[in-house]
């Protein structure tokens, strides 16, 4: 367990990352949380949470990022207990935002000043503001990946396409997955009336709400723009399919003549025209391949 603390005026901050469950005792001896939240740091539930305490606020929080190497949106959640006196940040594997801000705020006096020289609900707002900043990177790449997708369509559809659209939808409607409990959390904490987390705070609870409305909104209109490539995509798949099949049977209606001459002259039957004289029958093939290749030119020609 990689812990480390930075002290405030009025609280402490501490940041557990890496935790693993052999990590909880230690925890459960220095913090005296209640039991179902250490339960839920040690499972880290799916879904974000917000728990509301006398003394104290336990949420579950997650942070989309982009994975380069998997190509696609995945999240990482950090557990949060806050009193007026403590703020205990517990993760289960590296989260680069939160220890980028903890090593700003480590070395940045003014930072660290302002970010914990008030109450810990401020620094609440001033962390998660941080993060959810970070976070439009995201919507950045999804964003230019639409670009690509739509230009790449308009100019020359390739195989790939159909892929790219699919793992572009997958993780738009992730990313929508996991914006949409974070809007409600928000506001949950900006309803909640405690000592740490004082009335003027809302206007900063409000303007992080509308940062996430922001991130909802525009990956909403994302999603409407991969809907609609998605139906061009169909449509020139079937039109692409239409043609192949066409093709297809142009060439049996071409082949069927030759094919029926060949098979009467396959079954050994006696009396057929020409069948002792090696030239003619051999004209008679030629003549059927080039009859067949000046159908698919004359076909080809009207395309």
């Amino acid at each position: 367990m990689a812990r480390r603390t930075l002290k405030g005026k009025k609280f402490t901050w501490h940041h557990v990352s890496e935790f693993s469950d052999h990590d909880l005792e230690s925890l459960q001896k220095d913090f005296k949380f209640h039991p179902l939240d250490f339960d839920d740091v040690r499972e880290m539930a799916e879904l974000p949470k917000l728990d509301i305490y006398k003394n104290y606020l336990f949420g579950i929080f997650s942070i989309p990022y982009f994975d380069v190497e998997a190509d696609r949106i995945k999240k990482a959640d950090v557990a949060i207990f806050w009193s007026s006196k403590e703020v205990v940040m517990v993760t289960k594997e590296k989260i680069d935002v939160i220890n980028r801000y903890f090593a700003r705020a480590s070395k940045s006096t003014g930072l660290r000043n302002d970010a914990l020289g008030k109450n810990t609900g401020y620094f609440i707002y001033k962390l998660l503001d941080y993060v959810f900043r970070d976070a439009k990177t995201v919507l950045k790449i999804l964003s230019r990946e639409t670009q690509a997708l739509e230009e790449s369509l308009s100019s020359k559809h390739a195989k790939q396409t159909t892929r790219r659209l699919g793992l572009l939808r997958r993780n738009l409607l992730f990313l929508r997955h996991i914006i949409d409990p974070q809007r409600i959390m928000i506001s949950q904490i900006s309803n909640t009336k405690k000592g740490f987390i004082p009335s003027e705070l809302d206007v900063y609870f409000d303007d992080l709400k509308d940062t996430l409305d922001g991130m909802w909104v525009i990956a909403d209109n994302l999603k409407n723009i991969v809907d609609g490539l998605f139906d061009v995509n169909e449509a020139l798949l079937s039109h692409r399919t239409n043609e192949i099949i066409r093709v297809l049977t142009v060439i049996s209606v071409v082949l069927m003549p030759p094919t029926l001459i060949a098979s009467y002259y396959g079954m050994n039957v006696q009396g057929l025209p020409f069948s002792n004289d090696i030239k003619t029958v051999s004209l008679i093939i030629i003549a059927s391949l080039i009859s067949f290749w000046m159908f698919v030119w004359f076909i080809d020609k009207r395309k």
